[in-house]
């Protein structure tokens, strides 16, 4: 398996504890490019490498018998669904968990009105700074999200376009798939001199990005069942570990809080 890398290109400072008292080791590590230059290109053979394995997922995910259980009433499980969170594929990481919880007392309508509430995300989800339909036509949308995430000392803003669909194959059942269409890392966000790197050539923070959901209505409640997936560009030699339990953390404490944030909205 070829060595990890990392999808980020400035400084990295990790704390790490010791001993039970405060004491500290800080490492610094630059990584490999100038903030004046784009950092990584997505090659043609990681995109299709990453869509054969997104669509395998997606079958798995739509096709598996589910039987509503595991998290207790609010509590939320959350693990890798594949490997340990990371999959090693040509120019690339795969980066794929899966969570669940249960919501009492809510109905799969209730549930699916926060879900497609999709100008009202930046208020329910941390994570997103602004959101907006740019088109919608029955059960699919066209949504842009500004994201913008970071775990010690490394943050990103993403400008993120996605399809999303719904299907409801019963009155109980709902799946929600939402597919990157394109993802354009931010540049001085928010300035005035702001500015958008072009598709697949950037940090390679995230290149892709894939968000499969089911609701499933019980007699007591909303179980709802998440999986997601990101591609970003390897670590760079020689520092995957120092740097690879940071970004093990990064999609797994992201689903924790959207599942997370998903429950507030629905209690209300």
């Amino acid at each position: 398996m070829e060595a990890r890398r990392l999808p980020f290109r400035r400084t990295l400072i990790i704390v790490l504890s010791r001993t039970r008292r405060r004491s500290v080791l800080v490492v610094s590590a630059w990584l490999l490019l100038s903030e004046s230059t784009a950092g990584a290109e997505l090659q043609e053979r990681t995109a299709r490498a990453y869509q054969s394995y997104r669509d395998g997922a997606q079958t798995r995910f739509l096709t598996r018998p589910r039987k509503p259980g595991g998290p207790s009433a609010g509590g939320i499980i959350g693990r890798p669904a594949a490997e340990d969170g990371i999959i090693s594929i040509a120019g690339g990481l795969i980066h794929h968990w899966t969570g669940a919880v249960f919501i009492p007392n809510v109905t799969l309508p209730t549930a699916l009105d926060v879900s497609r509430n999709y100008v009202g995300y930046p208020s329910i989800y941390k994570e997103i700074v602004r959101s907006r339909v740019l088109e919608h036509d029955g059960d699919k949308y066209w949504i842009l999200l500004r994201l913008k995430e970071g775990e010690a000392g490394i943050t990103a803003v993403l400008d993120v376009r996605s399809r999303v669909r719904y299907e409801f194959p019963d009155a109980s059942h709902a799946f929600v798939f939402s597919e990157s269409d394109e993802i354009r890392e931010v540049r001085r966000a928010g300035a005035t001199d702001e500015i958008l790197l072009p598709p697949g050539r950037d940090s390679g923070y995230l290149w892709r990005t894939d968000v499969f959901t089911a609701f499933i209505q019980t007699a007591d409640g909303v179980y709802i069942e998440m999986e997601t997936l990101g591609l970003s560009r390897p670590f760079p030699p020689m520092l995957g570990w120092i740097i690879e339990p940071i970004i093990k953390n990064l999609p797994k404490t992201s689903l924790h809080n959207t599942l997370e944030s998903t429950r507030k909205a629905l209690k209300g």
